[in-house]
This record gives C-alpha cells, structure tokens and sequence, in this order.
C-alpha cells in the first residue's frame, strides 16, 4: 500500500490519478481499488473497455504487486442502476467483464497467470457507499493480495 502511495506522490502525471485510488486492509489482505469519480469514469458507460486512465493505472499497479508473492483477486462492481444490454447483457455481465479487462491489463503489464486467485463480477451487490448506491464510486475495480498462510513443509 504505501509504495503504491509513494509511485503516485513521485510521479506528477499520476497526482490526478491517485483520487481513483482507495486502500485498505481486510481480513482477506490488502485492497486496491479503482473506483470511478464523477464525470470520470473509467470505462465508458456500458463498456467494458478500459479508457487510458485506468489502463495507467493498472500499469502502475502492477509494477507494485509483481514482486510480491501474494496471489490476488480481482472484482468488479457497478453502481446501483439497472443496466441492461443486447441480449439481456446485465450489471452481472458488465462487471464480470471490466474485472477479466483489468485481469488482462495486469497480465499485458507481466502478472504471471498463477498469481490470479479469482476473477468476479459483483454488479450493484456490495456497494462502497451503501447509502447512496447510485454514487459513482460504487462503480470500481478492487484488487486484493491476498493474506495467506505461508506454506509449510511437510511433517516427516
């Protein structure tokens, strides 16, 4: 977390950026997220195609977490509003999509594939903000490293 911090505060083209940014520690370990801000989203509405900002950072990202050992989840999220797309194409469907889009954007950027845990879509199920679920930050990416138990050898 703090040298994600410390690779934003360094470089000035990603000042702006660092309002997208939220991290934490949960009991799974520690959480990235991406979170959309109003009137600057990360992908474009209905898509889930990643515009260049969050392909930046997702860049950024991932030259932090590729040295490290933990493995990581990835999900999605929309905000509360009801989305529905050719096909019956649901917030279910979108946010699995954008969280498969980051998963590649990490992988195109050098995460090895046995690094990824899982891969979600959660549409509106666990807003940010509970209270008001059509904020624009409900509508975000989390990445989490997660905290595992080390491996131990095995008992002779």
């Amino acid at each position: 977390a703090a040298r994600l911090r410390q690779a934003m505060q360094d470089q000035p083209d990603l000042a702006e950026l660092s309002k997208h940014v939220l991290i934490d520690e949960t009991p799974e370990g520690v959480r990235i997220q991406l979170v959309d801000q109003d009137g600057r989203s990360m992908f474009e509405p209905g898509s889930a195609q990643p515009n260049p900002r969050i392909q930046r950072l997702l860049q950024e990202v991932v030259k932090i977490v590729s040295p490290l050992p933990n493995r990581i989840a990835i999900a999605g999220y929309t905000d509360g509003a009801a989305f529905s797309g050719p096909g019956g194409y649901s917030n279910w469907d979108l946010s699995s999509a954008r969280a498969n889009a980051s998963l590649k954007a990490l992988q195109d950027g050098g995460l090895p594939q046995d690094r990824i845990s899982a891969v979600t879509g959660k549409a509106g199920s666990e807003p940010l903000y509970p209270d008001n679920p059509m904020a624009s930050a409900n509508r975000r990416i989390s990445i989490v490293l997660l905290r595992e138990a080390p491996v131990l050898p095995p008992a002779d």
